[in-house]
């Protein structure tokens, strides 16, 4: 099953409905956005089937492709709800279809960077299922 299959079975068996084209972002807009950035293959395909999906910007902020920000070598791509914490992926690991996500949080002007239990793909579930459920997962 690919990366991208398993997000669209997991939308369905954790919201009891299936995505919707409109929820995901066609390829042709994600590289426009990207422009000659690269990004992992379990990022790029989760924008792909779901990154305009209303659970994006319910409580914590999936950012736009076009406003992913490097900084100390991550790749921010969601803010918590209160911007205390983000969560990007390190960018020496870009050519792994789905690495592991680093939480940062802003300590005295800088990130302090740890990394999660999860690999993106994981990540991204887990996160809703918690956005949704409030059980943190395995």
């Amino acid at each position: 099953m690919s990366i991208a299959d398993w997000y669209i079975a997991q939308f369905r068996d954790t919201l009891g409905e299936p995505l919707r084209a409109s929820d995901g972002i066609p390829d042709s807009e994600n590289d426009d956005q990207l422009g000659s950035r690269r990004i992992p293959t379990a990022l790029r395909d989760y924008y792909r089937v779901a990154g305009n999906h209303w659970l994006n910007t319910n409580h914590n902020h999936l950012r736009p492709l076009s406003a992913l920000e490097t900084v100390d070598g991550y790749t921010i791509f969601m803010d918590e709800n209160q911007v205390i914490v983000q969560w990007a992926l390190r960018n020496s690991d870009r050519e792994q279809d789905d690495p592991i996500v680093y939480q940062g949080q802003l300590t005295n002007s800088t990130h302090e960077w740890h990394p999660e239990r999860y690999s993106f793909s994981r990540f991204i579930i887990a996160m809703w299922r918690w956005t949704l459920t409030g059980e943190d997962p395995e």
